[in-house]
């Protein structure tokens, strides 16, 4: 039965009933144990299902638990680090709406991607273009200045990688105190920010 109702919640995300996909996920989770073969994909499909009808709180709920379940459950992906890169990858990339949405986002986006060094090595690893959300971030974030010098750090390690207007205005500014160079990749950053989805959310 509960496969059944697996099958059904994915062929009602698929028709766009996301809120009756959410439920009908919810119910399964509630009795699936955690090696059960739909149990990941279970909180995969809850937590996207949130995400599209635009449920934050619920959302960030699901953002943990599939964060957990990823970092204290190796085993489930057979030994494969490359596997639980991925998990850790696609899971960066879909926070991403839950933390330009919620109110706590800005604070959550700063400790997960900086400070858990395995989501770091991730974006290290992966997509290291996911600097730009963080450093917007912590940008904005005035209660979290300590921050900054560790981004730097972060900035200038993967800057023969990755580049863009809003890494580099902090790199002109607090690594080589090029004040001109800063003041011109501010117009640039301008720019990036307001034809950037996520960012372009905070300023709308």
């Amino acid at each position: 039965m509960i496969d059944s109702l697996h099958k059904l919640a994915k062929y009602r995300y698929e028709c766009g009933n996301y809120s009756v996909s959410t439920s009908y996920l919810y119910f399964c989770m509630l009795v699936l144990p955690p090696n059960d073969k739909n149990y990941l994909s279970s909180l995969w499909g809850k937590f996207a299902s949130e995400i599209l009808v635009q449920n934050w709180d619920s959302a960030l709920e699901d953002l943990n638990k599939l964060r957990e379940y990823i970092d204290s459950s190796p085993n489930q992906f057979g030994g494969n680090s490359l596997q639980l890169l991925q998990q850790r990858t696609w899971l960066i990339h879909w926070s991403l709406f839950v933390f330009f949405n919620h109110a706590m986002g800005r604070e959550l986006i700063i400790e997960m991607f900086l400070y858990r060094p395995h989501y770091l090595n991730a974006i290290q690893t992966m997509c290291p273009h996911i600097l730009r959300y963080l450093a917007t971030a912590v940008i904005i974030n005035r209660g979290r200045r300590s921050a900054l010098k560790d981004l730097v750090k972060v900035i200038q390690q993967e800057s023969y990688t990755y580049r863009d207007p809003i890494t580099e205005f902090l790199e002109h500014l607090y690594v080589n105190f090029d004040f001109d160079g800063a003041r011109q990749k501010l117009h640039e950053c301008q720019t990036v920010l307001f034809n950037d989805f996520f960012p372009y959310i905070l300023f709308r």
